[in-house]
């Protein structure tokens, strides 16, 4: 399998060092340098409030443990088959969260935050099984040198899936654009064919193999490369007979042609969330 779980095991777990929220607290400030200094794990988006990643979970293999309200402190969740324990605290940068995964056999692909006002997605490509340092943006007007710009979180969800249960194989972006697994490209398709030519004019004018190392970026434009990587890799993997992907090829060009049609970023954050994590079903190819 190319798609793999970043674990991330502490010696100890959460709960067991940290019994109280003045405890979590005391942690929080602690580490809470290294966090600000090496930044989050997860890839940080801006979004909209109400964003769930089950939105386009077409296939149904998607869930998602929400919290709402994120509680203060250090704190167990589960939904009866994720858990994970979240320390929020006020450090003097602001408010972050650190997490844990507690459970087995779950991929978590994205964490979103929000409160009343703004929201951010943390995606992990491949899943891994904590973070720290997560935090909403700044609060407008103020600075890096400013007390506490990162607002309190008020909700957090986890969005994941339990691949072995799912019954569906997909292989990562990171797959495909390996040189080495380029004998794997599913015809019609090679990494001259244009991307224009499945996803429409409003799409870059490069070549498929071009858009898998999009960056993404601020605005319509950045939305749209951040959506692009993820459905090219999408596209081979359902266009791949050796792989059991949960769309078709027809499905995939349509859902993205949809939210390339809309011009709204949110719109395809949310499918490129959906379609990262059907890439992270694990991939059965060599």
């Amino acid at each position: 399998m190319h798609s793999s779980i970043l674990r991330c095991p502490p010696a100890r777990t959460f709960r067991s060092v940290l019994s109280t929220a003045a405890a979590a607290l005391a942690l929080g400030l602690m580490l809470s340098p290294p966090a600000h200094a090496t930044g989050p794990i997860g890839t940080p988006t801006p979004v909209d409030v109400g964003l769930s990643c089950k939105d386009f979970d077409t296939a149904g293999i998607l869930d998602e443990l929400v919290i709402d309200p994120l509680p203060d402190g250090v704190q167990a969740h589960t939904d009866g088959l994720l858990s994970v324990d979240t320390i929020h605290f006020e450090s003097t940068g602001g408010w972050l969260l650190y997490w844990e995964q507690l459970s087995s056999g779950q991929s978590i692909h994205s964490v979103s935050l929000s409160d009343d006002h703004s929201g951010v997605l943390y995606t992990y490509d491949p899943p891994v099984t904590g973070d720290a340092g997560l935090h909403l943006p700044a609060v407008p007007g103020f600075t890096i040198l400013t007390s506490n710009p990162y607002p309190h979180i008020s909700r957090a969800s986890f969005c994941y899936s339990t691949p072995d249960q799912t019954g569906f194989e997909g292989c990562t972006l990171g797959y495909w654009k390996v040189r080495k697994h380029h004998d794997s490209w599913p015809a019609p398709f090679t990494t001259n064919t244009l991307l224009q030519s499945y996803f429409g004019s409003g799409a870059p004018d490069v070549t498929l193999l071009t858009a898998l190392s999009f960056q993404g970026g601020p605005g319509v434009d950045g939305g749209k490369r951040i959506l692009l990587k993820q459905a090219v890799a999408s596209l081979l993997n359902a266009a791949s007979s050796d792989v059991d992907f949960p769309l078709t090829a027809a499905q995939v060009i349509q859902q993205v042609s949809f939210a390339l049609d809309s011009g709204d970023r949110d719109v395809m954050i949310s499918l490129a969330a959906t379609l990262d994590a059907y890439n992270n079903q694990g991939c059965p190819l060599n």
